[in-house]
């Protein structure tokens, strides 16, 4: 009797732990069992994963993903950056490839219009060539400079939405899967902030370059012509309820089992994956987006898809 008895607990104990593993615990913690149930009728694969922890039921992970959306949407202090590299225009001059004259013509051109760069002005005023400003700025930023060429890995080039690319003035050059290196461009300089997006987004590292701002051009203008359909950008405002909500939907749609929230400066990076297939939210930063006008009546389209 005794023997059974050990028998049928460690089978007990056995199927516990096969459950376990198979059934991992939800990682909201707010779970009902009434919720456990109801995923089996309306989750589509029972399990879905956002940072790392697994939600068996829509409304576990909508509640989960609306804690990440106001993270993300949190106001940040801004911070004074620190100035110290060389101002372009002194490094030109100190190598030789500028005058004094040259410099202050630039730099009162500067001022009438502080939309354009010192390099630009450089350039238009023709005291130095693009490929001497592209070289400079790799001096400046401590970065090789890259003669542009298109990335034959055609994924590559997929693996970022192209509204953050046209927005960070970069372009992906290339991943090296057996490291995790994500190689990427700038033309202006280094912004570190999509940076640190892009590694916590592919769970990778990160290698900046810098090439000329015609190449950037020609490259930006050749992707936005090409359809990208997994990119769908949201620019009106919305609040992080609404974000949650909406992403649980495409997810539940696309049959998504994992999921990943970034902000990423005037954006919040979603990304939705369905083993092979991959789809891409783009949400304007609450504190980026002017509140709108009251409706006057209608339903009114809030996201669109972004051509290229």
């Amino acid at each position: 009797m005794k023997m059974n008895a050990r028998r049928c607990g460690a089978w007990l104990a056995g199927a516990r732990a096969r459950w376990t593993r198979s059934h991992p615990p939800c990682g909201e913690h707010d779970c009902k069992v009434t919720r456990r149930m109801w995923q089996r009728i309306s989750w589509w694969n029972g399990r879905i994963r956002l940072r790392g922890s697994s939600y068996c039921a829509p409304q576990c992970f909508e509640s989960a993903a609306r804690k990440y959306f106001s993270a993300a949407c949190a106001p940040v202090v801004a911070v004074s950056p620190v100035r110290h590299r060389i101002p372009l225009g002194l490094l030109m001059l100190s190598r030789g490839q500028l005058t004094y004259p040259q410099l202050r013509a630039a730099l009162e051109a500067q001022q009438g219009s502080p939309y354009h760069r010192i390099g630009e002005w450089l350039e238009k005023l023709g005291f130095a060539t693009e490929q001497q400003i592209t070289a400079a700025l790799g001096l400046q930023w401590a970065c090789p400079v890259l003669a542009w060429r298109r990335p034959q890995d055609s994924g590559c080039a997929r693996m970022l939405p192209y509204r953050l690319l046209e927005h960070f003035r970069m372009l992906p050059v290339q991943f090296v899967s057996s490291t995790r290196t994500f190689y990427v461009a700038f033309c202006d300089g280094i912004d570190y902030t999509a940076l640190y997006a892009i590694e916590q987004m592919l769970d990778c590292r990160t290698e900046a370059c810098l090439i000329s701002r015609s190449s950037m051009d020609r490259e930006l203008e050749r992707m936005g012509h090409e359809a990208r359909d997994g990119d769908l950008l949201f620019e009106s405002w919305h609040d992080p309820r609404a974000m949650a909500h909406i992403t649980c939907g495409y997810a539940r749609n696309l049959g998504a089992d994992e999921v990943r929230i970034v902000g990423c400066g005037e954006y919040i990076w979603v990304r939705l994956e369905a083993g092979r297939d991959l789809a891409t939210l783009l949400f304007r930063h609450p504190l980026a987006v002017p509140l709108p006008a009251e409706p006057s009546g209608g339903n009114h389209s809030f996201a669109r898809r972004v051509a290229g």
